[in-house]
Parts: structure tokens; C-alpha cells; sequence
């Protein structure tokens, strides 16, 4: 008999909670067809007078960039919308449904606010694809509160349209709006919204963005509707892109040439393998970047075709200096070239004083005026050495014929043959003083070769200069200049 009543207490038990969760069913399936009776129309804004306005608080939580579409010029952002408003239809007393205070009934049920996603850029080529909000769940079910709150959180997909700027790639910052706005004027409902973000740390995909910052504002337009602005600031990721690191290194390569003296051969060794550097990081960068106009073009792949350019021109013009150095140019520079580059180039430049400088190094020339001079000097040797001679000829003679009529005649035949050996010394004399001044001649007229062909050597060789100089100059301006470009931040 006992054992019967043990076993007879758990039947009665769940026979009991049985016909308790029925009766809730029950109460909530009342509830369910009380709100929604055929007076109940979604289409409808749920308030009791017309000129009632219904508030909309509505918070965005952002969780991650889902995808940011650079070919496209479009963004794609996963969050949550938490959105809560007053409905003056689904109130009821819980007392009635069996103290039931809430209940979750399928959205397309009710009325919605209806928020729609739109693009400042949109038009009639765009595709309603462009800027969406696109739900993940289907039949997200709603909470309803017995006072006729109404709590909706889906999660959504939030596309929209965004103008990528290059230009600071890859330390670039984007700027994008989302323009919420629903189909009601300001006087019927009014849309709060605000934004946060909180990044999943579950998810094993990093992407490349980051959002650095945000704001939301309301605006009206002309038809009294509201227009709620999202302001988004991405940051890329530039540690994805360290590939552009070695160009910094190839800008200190490159200033390295420009100070090797000009007619050093590592000047080409070390261009040529910068320029072929140079090739390789613009190739890599235009397989990572997207395809964009020119004028959209990352200011570091403007940099490196710069780069490229002028390494190039400098190869040209160090292979020109040492042909210069190193061999002879029967031409002289021409006019118009020597007037821009040291008469103006040089000016503009301020390093005048490297003309003086090369144009000196050949000080060590002897001058016209100083051939002239041991010329003048030599002819005048020559005629002191004649007169001197003549006088000194004269006086032996004279001496001579005193003696002869008192010598013999063996006296005077060696008097001759003394005559004849100093007539003989003077025209030695004269033949190799005369050689001596022809070869002098020689020298004078090479030496003028030689200083003309120098002049002109030194010439080519100040115009190699100045354009290295020029190069030199240009190139640490652009390159200080774009590097100070692309660290400099927008901080609007």
C-alpha cells in the first residue's frame, strides 16, 4: 500500500506541472491573439493621435569590419542595432494573462521603424546593394513589454559607399558616412542614435582596418526629414605592408651616390642597383593596391617613380662626367648650355663658387704672356751674343794686323785657323740657340692646345656639376617634403 502512494506522487507531479506549462501557453497564446487582432494594422505608425511623435533611441554597436571593398570604393560593417520606441497598441495588464510582463513576437508583426541605409554619393547607377542594411537573421523575433515597449536588436550587415584616397598609402586614413534615415518626417517620429564599437576577439580573421574614430549628427533636409550622419575614420593596418620599409633605405642609398665624387665607378653600381630596387617596390605596390585613377596614386609609388626618374638621369649624367674625366671632347660646350647652367643654374642654386673652384685646379699652366716673355728674352741673348761677338772679332783683328807685320808667317796661319774655329763656335752657337727657340715655339703651341682642350674639359666637367648638384638639390626637397606628407596625420 505504501509502495503504491510513492509511485502514484510523481505522476501526480508532472501531471501537474504539465497543466501549469499549458496554462501558460495557453495565456500567452490569449496574449498573442489580443495584440494582434484585426484592428492591428504594421503599416500603421502605433499611436493613438496623429500628431503624436514616436522616439526612436536606437544604439549601434559595432563589432567588426566585415569588408572593405577597395576596387569598389565600398565598406561592409557586422553589428547590432539595439533599438527601443513606445507602441500604443501592444499594451495589456499582466494580470490578465497570467502576470505574463513580456513576450517575443516575430517583427513583421508589428510596426518597425523602417531605418534606411543611403549614400551622399548615390545615383541612378547605384544599386540598392551599394548601401543597405541587410539583416542576418530572418524573423528576428521582437520583445514586447506589457507598458507597450517595444525592444528590437537584430544583427545586421551595414553596406555603404566610401571614396578611398590613396594618397598616403600605406599609412592612409579613410574617411566614410552612413546616412540613416527612415521614411517619416521629423514631426511623426525622431531618430536617436548612438554608436559604439567593441571589437570581437574571437573571430581568428584580422582584418586590415581599424576604425580609429567615429561621431553620429542629425540633419534635416528640405522635406523635413531626418538624416542621421555616421562618421567613420578607418585606419589601415600598416605593419600588413612593411614591404615599403627598404624604400626609406633606398632614399639613403641614393643620397650615398649623389656624395661620391662624380668620377667614381661605385656611383654606377650604386644607382644601378637602386633603380633596380626602386622597379621591384613599385611592382610589388601596384599588385597590392588597388586599381585607381593617376590622380588618386599613393604618394610613395609617386615617390618611387620619381625615384626611378631620377635615377635614371643621374646615371646618365655620371656616365657623362666620367667620359669627361677620362677622355678628350674636341667640342666645346654650346652657348645656350653654358648660359642656363652657369650663368643661371648656378645663380639660382647658390653654388657659383664650384665654378671658381674647378676653373683654378688648372692655375698651374703656363700663361701665353709668360712663353711671350722667355721668347722676347731669348732673342734678346741672341743679339747681346752677336754684338759681343762682332766687338770682340773686330778687336783681334784690329790686334792682328798690328801683329802680322811684325809675326811670321807660320804666326799668321795660326791666327787664322783661330779666326775660322770661332766663326765656326758662333754659328754652333747660333744653330742651337736658334733650335732651342723652335722647340720652345713647339712647346708654347701645345701648351695652348693643352690649356684649350683643359678649359674645355673643365667646362664639361662644371656643367656635369652643376646638373649633379642640381639633382642632388631636388631630390632631398622632394624627398623631405613626401616623407613629411605621409607621416602627417588628418585629425579632423
Amino acid at each position: 500500500m505504501i509502495l503504491s502512494k510513492l509511485v502514484l506522487i510523481p505522476f501526480c507531479l508532472c501531471l501537474f506541472l504539465s497543466y501549469a506549462s499549458a496554462y501558460e501557453i495557453n495565456d500567452e497564446a490569449r496574449l498573442h491573439d489580443y495584440l494582434f487582432s484585426s484592428n492591428y494594422n504594421p503599416n500603421l505608425r502605433p499611436v493613438n493621435k496623429s500628431s503624436n511623435k514616436i522616439l526612436i533611441e536606437t544604439r549601434l554597436g559595432i563589432k567588426r569590419i566585415f569588408e572593405m571593398d577597395e576596387v569598389n570604393h565600398r565598406v561592409v560593417l557586422f553589428a547590432v542595432l539595439f533599438q527601443k520606441w513606445n507602441d500604443d497598441f501592444l499594451t495589456w495588464n499582466p494580470k490578465e494573462f497570467g502576470d505574463i510582463e513580456y513576450t517575443y513576437v516575430d517583427y513583421s508583426k508589428i510596426w518597425t521603424p523602417q531605418i534606411q541605409l543611403t549614400s551622399k554619393y548615390s545615383n541612378e547607377k547605384s544599386s540598392p546593394s551599394d548601401y543597405s542594411i541587410h539583416e542576418i537573421y530572418d524573423n528576428f523575433p521582437v520583445k514586447l513589454f506589457h507598458n507597450g515597449s517595444v525592444q528590437f536588436t537584430p544583427s545586421v550587415h551595414l553596406t555603404s559607399e566610401c571614396l578611398l584616397n590613396y594618397g598616403k598609402f600605406p599609412l592612409d586614413i579613410q574617411m566614410c558616412l552612413f546616412l540613416f534615415q527612415m521614411p517619416y518626417s521629423i514631426d511623426q517620429t525622431w531618430l536617436s542614435l548612438s554608436v559604439f564599437y567593441t571589437k570581437d576577439e574571437d573571430i581568428k580573421y584580422e582584418h586590415m582596418w581599424d576604425i580609429e574614430n567615429f561621431n553620429s549628427n542629425s540633419t534635416i533636409d528640405d522635406n523635413r526629414n531626418q538624416i542621421v550622419v555616421l562618421q567613420l575614420q578607418f585606419k589601415r593596418k600598416y605593419r600588413n605592408y612593411l614591404y615599403t620599409l627598404p624604400s626609406y633605405f633606398v632614399y639613403i642609398l641614393t643620397l650615398l651616390m649623389f656624395i661620391l665624387p662624380q668620377t667614381s665607378n661605385q656611383r654606377i653600381i650604386i644607382g644601378s642597383t637602386c633603380l633596380i630596387i626602386s622597379c621591384l617596390l613599385t611592382f610589388m605596390m601596384s599588385n597590392s593596391t588597388p586599381n585607381h585613377e593617376i590622380s588618386a596614386w599613393p604618394l610613395l609609388a609617386k615617390m618611387f617613380v620619381f625615384n626611378i626618374v631620377l635615377l635614371t638621369f643621374s646615371l646618365l649624367f655620371s656616365a657623362f662626367v666620367i667620359n669627361i674625366a677620362r677622355g678628350d671632347h674636341l667640342k666645346s660646350v654650346p652657348s645656350w648650355l653654358r648660359k642656363l647652367t652657369i650663368n643661371i643654374l648656378a645663380r639660382v642654386f647658390c653654388i657659383q663658387a664650384v665654378a671658381y673652384t674647378v676653373l683654378n685646379s688648372y692655375s698651374f699652366k703656363v700663361h701665353d704672356d709668360e712663353v711671350i716673355a722667355v721668347q722676347e728674352h731669348i732673342n734678346a741673348q741672341l743679339v747681346m751674343e752677336t754684338i759681343d761677338t762682332d766687338i770682340r772679332v773686330r778687336n783681334r783683328n784690329r790686334n792682328d794686323s798690328e801683329e802680322i807685320s811684325e809675326s811670321t808667317p807660320q804666326e799668321s796661319e795660326s791666327l787664322d785657323n783661330l779666326n775660322q774655329k770661332d766663326g765656326n763656335k758662333k754659328n754652333n752657337l747660333t744653330k742651337l740657340l736658334r733650335q732651342i727657340y723652335e722647340n720652345i715655339d713647339q712647346i708654347r703651341y701645345r701648351l695652348q692646345i693643352d690649356t684649350y682642350n683643359s678649359c674645355k674639359n673643365n667646362e664639361w666637367l662644371l656643367v656635369g656639376t652643376l646638373v649633379d648638384k642640381i639633382l642632388f638639390f631636388v631630390y632631398c626637397t622632394i624627398v623631405i617634403i613626401s616623407t613629411f606628407t605621409i607621416l602627417k596625420q588628418d585629425r579632423k
